[in-house]
């Protein structure tokens, strides 16, 4: 009876079909894991602007200026850190507040702006609360791909019938 050994030629074919393929098969994984990341980031974000706009127009009612406190620790406390680094859009702050959100700058990756709804006054039906975020990958052969980082933004609008 033969023996159930593999002919001489084939011996190493299986270390070099592993040595081609697992760079790729690694790639896949790395972007998997990426890609998870990113519908994370982006949930956390769509949630905490439905609460920022949730909370807005709980206070509707009240008139309120930048820095409105109540509304970002509101979002903030809905993302509840996790690494995510979120402030108030410094645009607010200006004399004629921006009517749409600023984008977070490339030299501060993983970081955000939630922005709200400029001219907020006593009865305003309509509130809205954006939040932009900066998402770095963690993986260099990813952001080889990507880009060193790109935006995710969420928001939320909500109408006050009270």
């Amino acid at each position: 009876m033969r023996s159930l050994q593999r002919p001489a030629k084939s011996r190493g074919q299986a270390m070099v079909e592993f040595a081609l393929l697992s760079g790729l098969l690694f790639l896949m994984v790395m972007g998997i894991f990426d890609f998870g990341r990113a519908i994370s980031v982006y949930i956390n974000i769509a949630e905490a602007a439905h609460e920022g706009a949730r909370e807005l127009v709980l206070r509707s009612n009240y008139a309120s200026t930048p820095p409105d406190s109540v509304i970002i620790n509101a979002t903030l406390a809905k993302i509840g850190g996790g690494g995510m680094v979120l402030k108030e859009d410094p645009c607010l702050a200006l004399p004629i507040p921006c009517t749409f959100p600023s984008v977070p700058p490339v030299s501060e990756p993983n970081t955000g702006y939630i922005w709200i709804s400029p001219n907020r006054t006593p009865g305003n039906p309509l509130v809205t609360v954006r939040v932009t975020y900066r998402f770095a990958p963690m993986t260099a052969m990813i952001s080889n791909l990507t880009g060193a980082s790109f935006i995710l933004q969420a928001g939320s609008s909500m109408r006050a019938e009270y």
